[in-house]
């Protein structure tokens, strides 16, 4: 949902904290620090997107993915443009394990802000939700949407997820997510069991939250906030900087390690997508090590 004039929309860009390049700068070392200060910050209107990165950096992240011993789909672009800043693989369709949960994520958000849906709203944990794959919650337990939301982000509980996945349904999810020009997101399961999502989808989807395109401006910083909340921090910001934001997803399952999000670098957000299959070890150092290069670029170097 659009709430700035259309010649606003196309320039305007809103990330997760106010200010945040300048509390960065003043040295804030926690992503609370940072997020308690917004309002809704802002790019300034008619802010230029980021230069392309420069061959040494093009050849640093195909270096660091060639060593890789698995296969990497890879997405990283300035939110106010359409066009990668880099990409690899992007449009292949893979096992998104816990990605999907940002598709969860987007229609809670879009039926609260229609009046369909309460954080205060409760839903009971099940045997379906639970299975195999584990939760923080027993079965029985009755939450509310924002403790189900909170949990489903921050920790990857699968419980809470199933739950909110159950209570939607996957179809319907899968058509919000279409209408939202995000069809090669889907959380419905495919004949193998597994949810299905691009590199350049998921890229779109955290692009579009940070122009606050993808739901209204306060849902956007409302996911945005949950996002940055994020406790499983072993991939794109291990390699980063104390203090920097973050907002990001992670996911893992059975030779499958992803992140993706949105990194506050000192010249702006960057969206990075990195998604592994096929390797059993190596991939959490990939991702960090691609989110550094990425940091750095911003610096006018890399490493």
């Amino acid at each position: 949902m659009r709430t700035a004039s259309a010649a606003q929309a196309a320039v305007v860009l809103v990330v997760a904290a106010v200010s945040v390049v300048t509390a960065i700068v003043l040295g804030s070392s926690s992503l609370r620090d940072v997020a308690a200060a917004r309002p809704a910050s802002a790019v300034a209107v008619g802010a230029p997107a980021a230069p392309p990165f420069s061959a040494d950096v093009i050849h640093r992240l195909d270096a660091l993915i060639a060593a890789f011993p698995g296969s990497a789909g890879v997405w990283i672009a300035d939110p106010l443009s359409n066009a990668p800043l880099y990409s690899h693989e992007a449009d292949t369709p893979i096992v998104s394990a816990s990605l999907y949960k940002l598709g969860v994520l987007f229609e809670a958000e879009r039926r609260i802000d229609r009046g369909e849906l309460q954080y205060a709203d409760t839903l009971t944990i099940g045997e379906e939700d639970v299975g195999e794959a584990g939760s923080v919650y027993e079965v029985g337990a009755v939450v509310s949407v924002d403790e189900a939301l909170e949990a489903m982000i921050t920790v990857s509980d699968n419980g809470t997820a199933l739950a909110l996945w159950h209570r939607f349904g996957g179809d319907t999810i899968d058509a919000s997510l279409a209408r939202a020009g995000l069809g090669d997101v889907h959380v419905t399961l495919d004949a193998n069991g597994n949810t299905l999502a691009t590199p350049r989808a998921i890229g779109s989807f955290f692009r579009l939250v940070a122009r606050r395109e993808l739901v209204s401006a306060a849902a956007s910083d409302r996911m945005l906030a949950r996002l940055e909340r994020q406790k499983i921090n072993d991939r794109l910001p291990a390699d980063l900087p104390p203090g920097v934001v973050v907002a990001h997803k992670t996911g893992n399952l059975g030779g499958v390690t992803h992140d993706a999000g949105i990194i506050v670098t000192p010249s702006g957000p960057r969206v990075v997508v990195v998604m592994t299959w096929d390797a059993s070890e190596g991939a959490n150092a990939l991702i960090a090590a691609i989110g550094a290069v990425v940091y750095n670029a911003s610096l006018g170097g890399a490493r």
